[in-house]
């Protein structure tokens, strides 16, 4: 085998498996997203197998070098700071090279956080969506976010302490009865975990769960609530965007909801606007 994907602690150590161990101690090469992180780790478990970098800032380079060893013989492990590495990190690419040379990988499991929030929340997890982190920027945040809470699946993604506060003040803008999960610091001494309607976990950040730590957040998905509405499609899309949708994502609502093409109900609404 060339290549381990390794699954390591997302915040206790003691959640190491002993073949995540023993993989670690028999590869050549440890790659890591930030080397003094998994130092720490390495050190606690008494590894001192070589470790070297692997970032978004150097992965393209990384991995030409990296194949050129593999073929020699050399092992690696992948690892990132904490969880299953390529979740919101870098690696997939690294995996598509080997395919295409036809080296061999497998993944050594362990925990990711969004799936242990997703089972501490209570919130249905049958069908649900990932979405990582929110984009930086106001007008892609905004965006995005609409996205997530017209879905009709249970989403989940990460955000910083800084702006877990306001990503939930603009849930509950949008839906105040929208349930929501809120978890921090998953697997550590003070791991909490709060599942409430958005209106009310507003007022609980803060005061209830500190600021402070790694967090996930799980929305319920969207469900539709009873519009009655005629054969006018305007009348259709209005409600829509009266209940807080954006005009654009209302036609796009109607259209699927109609069987209809998107264009057809753009035309016919503006026409009528």
């Amino acid at each position: 085998m060339n290549l381990y994907i390794t699954g390591t602690p997302i915040g206790n150590l003691d959640d190491m498996s002993y073949r995540q161990i023993s993989t670690l101690k028999e590869v050549d090469v440890i790659l890591a997203e930030d080397t003094r992180v998994s130092r720490k780790l390495l050190n606690y478990f008494e590894i001192d197998t070589k470790l070297v970098s692997y970032h978004d800032y150097n992965k393209e380079t990384a991995t030409k070098k990296i194949i050129e060893e593999m073929k020699t013989g050399t092992t690696f492990a992948l690892i990132s700071d904490a969880g299953m590495p390529i979740i919101s990190d870098p690696g997939f690419e690294l995996v598509q090279e080997m395919q295409k040379k036809n080296l061999e990988y497998t993944v050594i499991p362990g925990s990711s956080a969004f799936t242990m929030a997703l089972i501490l929340s209570g919130i249905p997890s049958f069908e649900f969506t990932y979405f990582g982190f929110l984009p930086k920027s106001n007008q892609k945040k905004r965006e995005k976010l609409e996205e997530i809470l017209y879905h009709d699946k249970t989403a989940v993604l990460y955000e910083s302490p800084h702006r877990i506060k306001t990503l939930v003040q603009e849930i509950s803008e949008h839906d105040s009865e929208r349930i929501i999960s809120v978890s921090r610091e998953i697997s550590k001494k003070f791991e909490q975990t709060l599942t409430l309607k958005a209106k009310e976990m507003h007022e609980k950040l803060g005061a209830e769960m500190p600021l402070k730590g790694e967090f996930v957040i799980v929305i319920s998905g969207y469900e539709e609530k009873e519009v009655e509405y005629d054969a006018d499609i305007f009348a259709h899309v209005e409600s829509f965007i009266e209940a807080g949708m954006k005009t654009k994502a209302a036609i796009k609502e109607v259209a699927h909801l109609r069987g209809m093409k998107t264009q057809e109900v753009y035309d016919l609404y503006h026409t009528k606007k």
